[in-house]
């Protein structure tokens, strides 16, 4: 497991850990479509509807309801921060 080189450490972080936490959300969707029978709808939704953690209505069919759980995952360390005198640099360690 390497440390994502978006992660921001400074010399005041050398000697603390990195940590992942891992983070699982399930949503529920409900649609509201506008059709002519249950055929129609179901066509209506599979060619408007999307999923990507966010909802966008289409013009015949509304996501009129979302329910998520979350479920915490395990905390690990994976890295420290660590401090080079001689380069003058702050980089991180592995675990």
């Amino acid at each position: 497991m390497s440390v994502d080189k978006n992660v921001m450490y400074f010399k005041a972080d050398v000697g603390k850990k990195v940590y992942e936490i891992e983070h699982t959300t399930t949503y529920v969707t409900k649609w509201q479509v506008v059709a002519n029978n249950e055929d129609e709808a179901f066509d209506t939704y599979l060619e408007q509807r999307t999923e990507n953690l966010k909802t966008e209505d289409g013009n015949n069919c509304v996501c009129s309801s979302v329910r998520d759980f979350n479920e915490l995952g395990k905390t690990k360390e994976i890295a420290t921060v660590m401090y080079n005198k001689e380069e003058d640099e702050v980089y991180c360690e592995n675990k």
